[in-house]
């Protein structure tokens, strides 16, 4: 495979974290690879057997846990104890405020991630920041994905995959954030309108926003957008999902979906970027799965867009209407 180096940039942590020791560390690990591999199928099929190598980021060294290539790079130190896995160590390159999932070894996509101290995260955080991370190697390990985004025809030449980072998007243009904050907007309203009467019409209202938004840049702008909605969006939409079956992480699960509303809350794209697409895409997978389609079944089928899936959803509800209405 390949190495690219596609670095998933993501959130301000949202409480306060105190200094780990080492095997404090290996112990968050430990809980977040055993929640992962208890609960992580029940949301996302073959989660469990993806690779979850994690380099731990400190100030001097950085820590290769359940790596099982060949890490030339590294000083094998042999099987954790507390993770019964390989470990291996070398003098830290990378920030220690990382947080990011590529293939970092041996073209291998690998969990890059500093201590919740230096990435101001609380254990819990921390936690659901390995389940978010964890999504991503397993989008990275599905064979269609590389082919897939190549096809796409966004990186204009660039093979490092920095052009995730760095497309140049047209963030500040008046008219596209105004799009995007309408639909911030719209979005909540038809979250706050599930299992009410008015869910069908807001849902409607969101959709024609949408539109909007995607009227007002290229179609090759759209369809970054429409990866990033599709790649962050549910990657923060599985950190939750799985925190929700942990009894453990009941109250940073909570604190994640209100999150997602506050973000939208004050959504700006000329300021945060590339960063006001993971709540827009994390409350497009809420509201697919709070509604009841079948969205998971069809997002390895139909890749890089869950559009489909919500315009699929507004049919389907449309339909069930007429029949209802047909009965009576």
């Amino acid at each position: 495979m390949r190495v690219v180096a596609i670095l998933i940039v993501l959130f301000t942590g949202l409480g306060e974290s105190s200094a780990a020791s080492q095997d404090d560390l290996r112990e968050l690990i430990l809980r977040a690879r055993t929640i992962a591999e208890r609960h992580g199928d029940e949301v996302w099929s073959g989660y469990s057997a993806s690779p979850f190598g994690i380099l731990l980021v400190e100030e001097e060294t950085e820590r290769l846990f359940c790596h099982f290539g060949s890490a030339e790079e590294f000083e094998t130190i042999g099987i954790d104890p507390v993770l019964s896995c390989p470990s291996h160590v070398r003098p830290a390159s990378f920030p220690p405020n990382m947080l990011a999932s590529f293939p970092a070894v041996d073209g291998v996509p690998t969990i890059v991630i500093g201590t919740p101290e230096a990435t101001g995260k609380s254990a819990d955080e921390w936690v659901l920041t390995i389940f978010h991370e964890h999504f991503h190697q397993m989008q990275f390990s599905w064979p269609g994905y590389y082919p897939g985004t190549a096809g796409l025809e966004l990186d204009h030449g660039d093979e490092s995959g920095m052009w995730m980072l760095n497309y140049p998007f047209p963030y500040e243009r008046e008219e596209t954030a105004r799009s995007f904050q309408f639909m911030a907007e719209r979005l909540i309203a038809v979250l706050d309108a599930q299992g009410k009467d008015a869910f069908d019409d807001a849902l409607k209202r969101y959709w024609s926003s949408r539109e909007a938004a995607k009227s007002k840049v290229s179609e090759a702008d759209w369809r970054y957008i429409e990866l990033q909605f599709w790649q962050e969006g549910v990657a923060r939409w599985t950190e939750a999902a799985i925190a929700a079956l942990s009894n453990n992480l009941s109250d940073a699960t909570e604190e994640a979906r209100r999150r997602v509303i506050r973000e939208l809350s004050s959504l700006d794209l000329a300021s945060q970027k590339r960063a006001a697409v993971y709540p827009i895409g994390a409350a497009e997978a809420m509201l697919l799965e709070v509604s009841g389609a079948d969205w998971r079944a069809s997002y390895w089928s139909e890749p890089f867009s869950l559009g489909p899936q919500l315009l699929k959803l507004i049919d389907d509800r449309a339909a069930d209407s007429t029949a209802g209405s047909r009965r009576n």
